[in-house]
């Protein structure tokens, strides 16, 4: 069972495997490897982004519905 990863881990994962590619001693073989890990992990961060906003937007949401019930705006 794959844990989804947090933002922060993710952050931590990118910055490891940047560090890895910025290693000029690293093969070619393996950076390209590495870069494809990189692309699939900041595909991942956006997802967890996305699905941030959403809930922001959902509780910005909730937020306007209490309001306007009391006549604020």
């Amino acid at each position: 069972m794959n844990k989804e990863l947090t933002i922060e881990e993710l952050n931590e994962k990118l910055k490891t495997l940047l560090n890895k590619l910025e290693d000029k001693s690293t093969p070619l073989d393996q950076a390209l490897e590495i870069y494809k890990e990189a692309a699939l992990t900041l595909e991942e961060c956006y997802k967890s982004l996305d699905k941030a906003k959403g809930q922001l937007l959902d509780v910005n949401e909730e937020i306007e519905k209490i309001r306007a019930g009391r006549g604020e705006l």
